[in-house]
């Protein structure tokens, strides 16, 4: 893609010049990241164009299935519940855990929509048919 130079009030103009791949990227996954949050806050489900629908928490936690990392943050956060650790560690090894899934979450939902896959989220309750 070639630069694009727009005019300015004083008479010059100014070159922008185009995104490369990483920055694409990264701006897709601010985009997408903003979306999941909506998502999660407000109870929503991910629709994907060639699988099932899911309620946006399920999808969080799917995300997290044979990533290692993730997978021990859950691990942890239900070892340190089971044992009854005070609730402020409770609820770090679960925001470790949820941050690290909402990565995954964002990534995977990217690399659907690079693949030409549509994503969207809907209401729940809303059907697709």
């Amino acid at each position: 893609m070639a630069n694009l130079a727009f005019p300015t009030p004083c008479g010059t103009a100014t070159i922008i010049p185009a995104r490369t791949g990483a920055q694409r990227r990264a701006a897709a996954l601010r985009e997408m990241d903003a979306d999941v949050h909506t998502a999660l806050v407000r109870d929503m489900t991910v629709q994907r164009q060639h699988d099932y629908d899911q309620r946006a928490a399920e999808a969080l936690y799917s995300a997290t299935e044979g990533k290692p990392t993730a997978e021990q943050a859950f691990a942890l956060a239900v070892q340190s519940c089971v044992r009854g650790d005070e609730l402020a560690v409770v609820g770090a090894h679960f925001r470790q855990w949820a941050l690290l899934a909402r990565g995954h979450l964002v990534s995977d939902l990217v690399d659907l929509c690079d693949d030409g896959q549509r994503v969207t989220f809907a209401r729940r309750g809303w059907s697709k048919a």
